[in-house]
């Protein structure tokens, strides 16, 4: 039976993106055994034939229309498990802002795995991983390319968190909430004037405070903190900036104020943080 779904932890101090990916088909004999990746995670999915991942001593089967997720510390051992496997994969390091689309249930720890119907017009998941390998093997050195590919990545995990959601029963996101959430993605260093985005999805400001919270799970201003505390983040980790430049290139009009949320979120000032991060490379 499956855990119920869990925050995992992704890394907030690495380049984000697809690091690799390919669409194979195997014949009997084909295996891979490698060590956990730390950081990066594994996205498989079944088009024919069938494969089985090493998970806890067991072999469990992949089939057609199976996505399986391994996620960071797990080993990567898989192969065929009968005469071909064909499957797409993808290694990847997920952006900060997908983790509410990858709290999937876990069938054991770090270990995901769910059944998609890939029929003509049913879900779109694998026709979007599909485009995400075509976009990155064709594409060559291409940045165009290789951000198709991330869009076609994100749509796939979008697409396999409907699927869950729509088995649970859940309730689907408000698209209002959903365009407000892209904005914030989009505009975190700007003011956030609760009213204007009020005006901009239609609704009173206490409404779409009120639904906001009810289905991100968190306010409108927590969310958007969030989300620049993530960008300070790799801002400390990957430059030489200043502390108080770095908070006011992530929208804090304060640094003492940002070095204060810094401190709740991480469990360490800034500057401590960035020490930290270069000592560890």
């Amino acid at each position: 039976m499956a855990k119920k779904p869990t925050n995992y932890a992704i890394n907030e101090e690495r380049p984000y993106g697809i690091l690799i990916a390919g669409h194979y088909a195997e014949t009997a004999g084909y295996s891979i055994h490698r060590p956990p990746d730390p950081v990066g995670w594994l996205l498989m999915y079944t088009l024919t034939g069938e494969g089985q991942v090493q998970v806890a001593g067991e072999a469990v089967p992949c089939r057609p229309g199976d996505a399986v997720i391994l996620l960071p510390g797990l080993p990567h051992h898989y192969s065929t498990a009968g005469a071909r496997w064909e499957f797409i994969w993808v290694h990847f390091i997920p952006d900060p802002s997908y983790r509410p689309w990858l709290n999937l249930p876990q069938q054991s720890e770090g270990f995901v795995r769910l059944h998609v119907d890939a029929s003509p017009g049913r879900n779109g998941f694998a026709e979007a991983l599909q485009r995400m390998d075509r976009y990155s093997s064709s594409g060559g050195n291409s940045e165009i390319h290789h951000r198709l590919a991330e869009l076609a990545l994100e749509e796939a995990l979008l697409l396999l968190r409907a699927e869950v959601s729509k088995d649970r029963g859940e309730a689907a996101l408000d698209p209002r909430i959903a365009d407000v959430v892209g904005y914030l993605r989009e505009s975190y260093r700007e003011r956030v004037s609760i009213p204007e985005l009020a005006k901009r999805c239609c609704m009173s400001p206490s409404r779409l405070s009120h639904l906001f919270k009810e289905q991100v799970g968190d306010t409108i201003i927590g969310t958007v903190n969030k989300i620049r505390l993530e960008k300070a983040a790799q801002l400390l980790a990957f430059t030489t900036r200043q502390v108080a430049e770095i908070a006011g290139d992530v929208g804090f009009d304060s640094p003492d104020h940002f070095a204060r949320l810094f401190c709740q979120v991480y469990g360490e000032t800034p500057s401590g943080y960035r020490k930290r991060k270069r000592a560890m490379r």
